[in-house]
């Protein structure tokens, strides 16, 4: 049931909207509790360990043969340490990349705060800190000592956040953070942040205690046996710690969950029902724009150029984006109707969900219904978010220098009006135009066929005919291929597993969907995608053909020239496709024998064959690259004015070995990253300047002209891998079952390997208690005789 409050947010709603649920106060009981149980059992096992190395040397100082009791005391100082060791590597919790601000340096912004956390009832922030991250967060400062004393709260603010949110929006974020200031359960999180370190760090984190062991094991045979026995008791204790913060980790969760939808109240309270919630929509946009600005700036800067101001990129590419993705819902959000705003929804529901219990945070669609149970309305402040500082223009300019570091020689600084201009050209590209509908926007053109011959038909050679070749009802199908994409990744999720659905049923286009009945409706989405895609394939087909026909009637080489483009297209397509195939067939191998985090001879040989499939792979792509010959004009669009040898560069890596998969396997993820980023922008180049000439070819042909020569054509070399969709190297997506085991996963191996390892730990602890026992000194027996002549035994 909705409710509509109708006056305007205020402070007194808090009471009202963001009291504390019984589901928020069940869950911070249940969290604190396995928490204390966690520390607790860690310290007592520890404990443990070193009181029985003490009770035992004690024992082994009255012993009259005391070799056995020393080697069982240096076992359990050894158990013990090991265990305590994880305490000395808690690091601070403070993020990198932040930057402080004051008081002094942004009046303004602290004035809103300060105004803004008073009004929430929570305490102010502590420090303030910028970063260029799209987020805002609340973070401690964490140290041992913090667990025992009161620890202030810092806040984070990411300014690509404030360049993407008006003020009103901005304002919501903030308070649904002091919403978190006010929370007294957040030392839960201090808590279980301090847990986490310790635990991963006995878990995982392999040292010289490992070290010593795998020496001894090394040195006799009968030392090897005795040092398997210690690696077996290691290995049971480290799987407890696990298992048991595990479930530390899913009661923190349901918490961390409940909180969140508290903060969202606090939110509401002070900005209304809708301002959080268009504060969420539009973070989509903010990422992906930002990540594009980032890859932006860092080209630029490996060529000496700096950017002045990357929040202007990020606006400008935000813009551009919802253009070319025919997307109004692209970094906007849409208007919120005049009747029953509170039943008004940004978010769907998706047709799956990640497990419940591994959650943090609750889904979007969750949040807005959170947030509107209790409508209330509010005007939204449409000012920019930067008016929180003075000098916006400078902090701009100095956040962004920080991206980059300082580079050696320095930047050479660039005006923002030519940077922009820069960044406007690389989104107003032909590919780009609307007049494509969005065919040419993510989506492979070559990659279904075996060679570039196939990518055109024949196509009449009518003048007329290239009118009809983009209609309107071409941007429907486009629209289409992404719906489809999308619920096919759904569904094919939700048969394998990886998510699930509420209450174990699907609602797929307003009808439910039981969950034997996914593998039918899967199966229906990709059929229905197969056509759209097999739609748009015919489609290209007809453009590239009647393209070529024109070409071919004007003649001045310009068929040829076509062929060439669409030869170096198919070439980029296929050459990236086997590359980013084989790393990822590659990577699967390591991830597999590694998935133990033991790796034997064997394994490593197969990690090895892997590595080298990989190799030869990139090898080819370099050598047959070098033997491209790509035309002028290509070339220019490339900035390689010779070529894809200049493109690509000389390929160094050696092949694979034993002895130098430690340095090889991150060596080569540099290469490939590089190569596909070579191939892209050459694919990227190609549909380019083919799209251009066959738009020039277009306009001759409309008009009756007849253009100059074409360029020399680019020329590609017989002979090079193709790849097409359905070839891929195959993987393994299931363990064995030893290795489900010993990774817990699953609940069966999960309880499985609970079960061994706790009894292995409780037969160590009871094979140390009876030995302190059984060997206890015993004294002297003397036997003598009493006056009455009874034998007497005294000790």
């Amino acid at each position: 049931m909705i409710d509509t409050i109708t006056k305007q947010p205020t402070a007194g709603l808090i009471g009202q909207l963001a009291q504390p649920s019984a589901a928020y106060k069940r869950s911070a009981r249940f969290a604190v509790a396995g928490l204390l149980g966690f520390v607790l059992g860690y310290f007592t096992l520890a404990a443990f360990f070193l009181w029985n190395a003490w009770r035992l040397g004690h024992t082994a100082l009255h012993a009259a043969d005391a070799g056995g009791l020393w080697l069982l005391v240096g076992c359990n100082v050894f158990f013990g340490l090991f265990m305590l060791k994880s305490l000395f590597f808690v690091r601070q919790a403070m993020p990198a990349g932040l930057t402080e601000v004051t008081a002094k340096e942004a009046p303004r912004l602290f004035a809103f705060l300060h105004e803004l956390a008073d009004a929430a009832g929570a305490p102010r922030a502590h420090r303030v800190f910028l970063s260029n991250r799209v987020n805002a967060a609340v973070f401690y400062d964490i140290s041992l000592l913090n667990l025992l004393l009161p620890s202030r709260k810092n806040l984070e603010i990411g300014l690509p956040l404030v360049n993407a949110l008006p003020l009103g929006e901005l304002r919501a974020v903030l308070a649904h953070e002091f919403g978190h200031f006010a929370q007294r359960s957040m030392a839960v999180g201090r808590w279980v942040y301090v847990a986490q370190q310790v635990a991963g760090h006995l878990v995982a984190q392999r040292d010289k205690f490992d070290s010593l062991l795998d020496w001894m094991a090394r040195i006799d045979v009968r030392l090897r046996i005795f040092a398997w026995v210690l690696q077996l008791v290691v290995w049971s204790i480290r799987s407890l710690v696990e298992m048991a913060f595990r479930v530390v980790l899913l009661m923190q969760s349901a918490l961390s969950r409940e909180m969140e939808l508290q903060a969202d109240l606090v939110a509401v309270a002070l900005t209304g029902s809708d301002a959080l919630v268009h504060a969420l929509h539009r973070l989509h946009a903010a990422d992906d724009a930002w990540q594009r600005a980032l890859q932006f700036a860092h080209n630029e800067a490996a060529q000496g150029c700096a950017v002045a101001d990357v929040y202007a990129v990020q606006s400008l590419i935000t813009r551009r984006m919802a253009a070319i993705l025919d997307d109004d819902a692209y970094g906007r959000v849409p208007p919120v109707p005049a009747e029953a705003p509170a039943r008004h929804r940004v978010f769907r529901e998706q047709l799956g969900h990640p497990p419940r219990m591994w959650q943090s945070h609750p889904l979007n669609h969750e949040r807005e219904e959170n947030a509107k149970r209790h409508y209330i309305a509010a005007a939204i402040d449409g000012a920019s978010a930067w008016s929180l500082f003075e000098q916006a223009a400078v902090l701009r300019a100095r956040m962004s220098a920080a991206l980059v570091g300082h580079p050696q020689p320095p930047l050479a600084p660039v005006p923002l009006p030519d940077t922009l201009q820069k960044v406007a050209r690389l989104y107003r590209r032909e590919q780009f135009n609307r007049r494509y509908c969005g065919i040419y926007f993510g989506r492979d053109i070559a990659r279904h066929a075996a060679c570039a011959a196939d990518l055109r038909q024949p196509v009449p050679a009518d003048a007329a005919y290239g009118a009809t070749l983009y209609p309107a009802t071409l941007r429907d199908d486009v629209r289409q291929l992404r719906a489809l994409r999308e619920e096919r990744e759904q569904l094919q999720a939700l048969v394998v597993g990886r998510t699930t659905a509420r209450d174990g049923r699907v609602r797929l286009r307003g009808e439910h969907c039981a969950r034997r009945e996914l593998p039918a409706a899967l199966a229906r989405t990709t059929r229905e995608l197969e056509e759209v895609e097999e739609r748009l394939r015919a489609h290209d087909l007809r453009c590239r053909g009647w393209h070529q026909a024109m070409a071919r009637q004007l003649g001045g080489g310009w068929q040829e020239y076509l062929d060439g483009l669409l030869a170096v297209l198919h070439y980029a397509e296929h050459a990236a496709a086997d590359v980013a195939d084989a790393h990822g067939a590659a990577l699967n191998v390591v991830a597999v024998e590694t998935a133990a985090r033991r790796i034997d001879s064997d394994a490593i040989l197969r990690v090895v064959t892997s590595a080298n499939g990989l190799h030869r792979v990139l090898e080819l792509v370099y050598r047959t690259a070098s033997q491209l010959a790509l035309d002028a004009r290509l070339c220019r669009r490339l900035g390689a004015e010779e070529g894809c040898r200049e493109l690509l560069g000389e390929f160094l890596l050696p092949p694979a070995q034993p002895d130098n998969l430690g340095s090889w396997l991150p060596a080569v993820g540099h290469w490939v990253e590089h190569t596909l980023n070579r191939l892209s922008a050459l694919r990227s180049a190609a549909l380019e300047q083919l799209l251009v000439a066959e738009a020039l070819v277009a306009r001759h042909a409309r008009r009756g002209t007849v253009p100059q020569p074409a360029p020399a054509p680019t020329t590609v070399p017989a002979g090079y891998a193709t790849l097409p969709p359905g070839a891929e190297r195959p993987r393994r997506d299931k363990l064995d079952l030893w290795t489900r085991f010993l990774r817990a996963d699953g609940w069966l191996p999960g309880g499985a390997r609970l079960l061994v390892a706790a009894s292995i730990v409780a037969v160590t602890l009871f094979a140390g208690l009876e030995q302190g026992t059984s060997t206890a000194p015993q004294g002297k027996r003397t036997d003598t005789l009493n006056a009455a002549g009874s034998v007497v035994l005294v000790k």
